[in-house]
């Protein structure tokens, strides 16, 4: 009787470890669960009102049914959006955010299991570029035009355009250094004025060669910044004369500053006028002069790459030239980073 016993009590253990084995099985799900990657480091620093765009690759085995996303910083726009029941591909996500502060960008894959995955951002949101003051601003993407609407455009004289510095495509102009030039007809920079601002970013092809001129005003003898000068020789100067009508520098002649050049390398540079005070900073580098000679008040053009100026005839750039802002004002600190990090 005992061994009956034993028997059938070792036969419902056997049955139900196969009903929580068959159980288990069941439970099991057919498919993985959806995957949600990205290259891209996960903790940004945004800046407001400036678009920035992400890159993402999942993968879903039972099918792709949505992707939701959540946050309270930043409107949100899919660029491209995957095919109902997909089970691989891209998704492309462009953030436009809205407010400063910190925030979390909350991404959620859905398949057709109903399985979900989950991608975080950490969004830290700065305050961007003021645009008050905005007298010109050249971004050279697919042409000279001026962007801030004031239509003080350029014409291009054989510089041609090619990758900036993030390596987009048709976003500079290159400079051979022997007659391209880009010159801005309209006379909306006033070299009197008692406050202004110029940013732009240059890289150079051959840092030996003497007075290669990133910029200078029309009528030439008004402001002009160069590299390589006589007097200043291996740095960025600026030369000034209190009226462009009279040719000759009678404030200050190739007045440079110290900064680490180097050639094929891309540099920022901020130029700023406070009163008499001029500013001149190469990738935050930089020093301030005092002149109390003024400049008069007179409108001028502006010429990139050229500058007619020189006892030796006219001088060129070679290198490549982006994105100059034209203020007439000075700009505060997180303006001056927002110029220098995009």
């Amino acid at each position: 009787m005992q061994k009956n016993i034993r028997f059938i009590f070792i036969i419902i253990v056997i049955l139900y470890a196969c009903t929580k084995d068959r159980e288990s099985k069941l439970k099991r799900p057919l498919f993985d669960k959806p995957v949600l990657l990205t290259e891209q480091d996960q903790n940004l620093t945004l800046y407001s009102n400036n678009p920035y765009d992400i890159n993402l690759n999942y993968s879903t085995p039972c099918g792709y049914k949505q992707i939701d996303l959540k946050s309270n910083s930043v409107n949100v726009f899919t660029i491209t959006t995957p095919e109902k029941d997909s089970k691989s591909g891209k998704i492309i996500l462009r953030i436009m955010p809205k407010n400063s502060g910190e925030d979390i960008l909350e991404i959620s894959l859905t398949d057709n299991c109903n399985q979900t995955t989950l991608l975080n951002f950490y969004l830290s949101i700065q305050e961007s570029l003021g645009y008050s003051g905005l007298l010109a601003n050249y971004s050279f993407s697919l042409n000279a035009e001026d962007k801030s609407g004031k239509e003080n455009h350029g014409e291009v004289h054989g510089a041609t355009l090619t990758k900036d510095r993030y390596g987009n495509n048709n976003s500079a102009y290159k400079f051979d250094g022997i007659d391209d030039y880009i010159i801005v007809p309209n006379e909306f920079f006033n070299i009197g004025n008692d406050y202004y601002t110029i940013s732009g970013w240059f890289s150079i092809d051959n840092v030996n060669i003497k007075n290669q001129n990133i910029l200078n005003s029309i009528p030439s003898y008004g402001l002009s910044l160069d590299w390589n000068t006589k007097e200043s020789p291996f740095v960025v100067s600026f030369s000034l004369n209190d009226n462009p009508d009279i040719k000759i520098w009678n404030i200050v002649f190739g007045n440079g500053v110290l900064a680490s050049v180097g050639k094929n390398k891309w540099h920022h540079f901020l130029f700023q006028k406070k009163k008499n005070i001029w500013d001149l900073y190469i990738d935050g580098v930089g020093n301030s002069f005092l002149f109390n000679l003024p400049p008069i008040k007179k409108n001028s053009g502006i010429i990139f790459g050229k500058n007619i100026s020189s006892k030796s005839g006219n001088v060129y750039f070679k290198g490549k030239l982006d994105d100059f802002y034209f203020f007439d004002r000075i700009l505060t600190p997180n303006e001056i980073k927002f110029l220098k990090e995009n």
